[in-house]
């Protein structure tokens, strides 16, 4: 199965990253995780792309952003989302981020509050009970068999491109980024996502997060493995909507 790009890319957007576009209507935001690209959220951003402006970067060492050796850190991420938010004139917009780009929408919300009305994360990493190398990759080959083989063959794909010393040096830093920590430090309404099948971020690490954070409040899928964004893309539409 050969899976396309959602949406366009915008000529006048003079930036690092890789921006996809869709839709008009107000903005939502799709950042994604590590090793990933945008082509991962293309059911969800079709859907909201039917009442939304739906944006989904493309983060540095990732989809068609090649490594530029430039330091590889969360809050470089997000300052280079910001950046492409900037040229869109983007203000409150709902981001959505999911494992890694969790933690990147978190410091967009902490560092550039004008921008974020509401967030979600998705599939937060990292659980900050498992917070080794060797504890995520193990969590990530126990999730595999539990993902569509729609998401296997993206993310098979996208994996080989980023390559293995890219993934593993942004995953340094994903480590060392304290998402129970620093959640709590966003002003912003909060919703935490969590799937019941997903052992990299389990409901369990969903409710210490929510508990540590006043205005936030957890959802559950049924039955969503680590790529629910994909699986279970009506269900996450649903919750944008509520929230919109």
């Amino acid at each position: 199965m050969r899976h396309e790009y959602f949406g366009h890319l915008p000529e006048s957007l003079k930036t690092r990253l890789s921006v996809r576009v869709a839709g008009q209507g107000p903005d939502v935001v799709l950042l994604h995780g590590l090793g990933a690209s945008s082509r991962y959220f293309t059911p969800l951003a079709n859907i909201l792309a039917q009442k939304h402006r739906v944006i989904v970067p493309e983060l540095p060492g990732h989809g068609k952003n090649l490594d530029d050796g430039r330091p590889v850190t969360v809050p470089r991420f997000a300052h280079e989302v910001a950046l492409a938010l900037r040229e869109l004139k983007v203000e409150n917009a709902i981001v959505l981020g999911h494992s890694m780009g969790a933690q990147v929408s978190i410091e967009l919300a902490r560092a550039w509050p004008d921008l974020v009305k509401h967030l979600i994360i998705a599939a937060p990493a990292v659980n900050d009970r498992e917070a080794t190398l060797f504890r995520q990759a193990r969590r990530l080959i126990e999730d595999f068999p539990h993902e569509l083989n729609s998401v296997k063959a993206i993310l098979l794909v996208d994996y080989l491109r980023c390559g293995i010393p890219w993934w593993a040096k942004s995953c340094a830093e994903m480590l060392d980024y304290s998402t129970i920590d620093l959640l709590r430090t966003v002003h912003c309404p909060v919703d935490v996502v969590c799937g019941t099948r997903d052992p990299l971020s389990p409901p369990e690490f969903g409710l210490r997060l929510v508990a540590k954070t006043p205005q936030a409040k957890l959802t559950v899928m049924r039955h969503g493995a680590h790529g629910f964004n994909f699986s279970h893309a009506p269900e996450l539409a649903a919750l944008v909507e509520a929230v919109a």
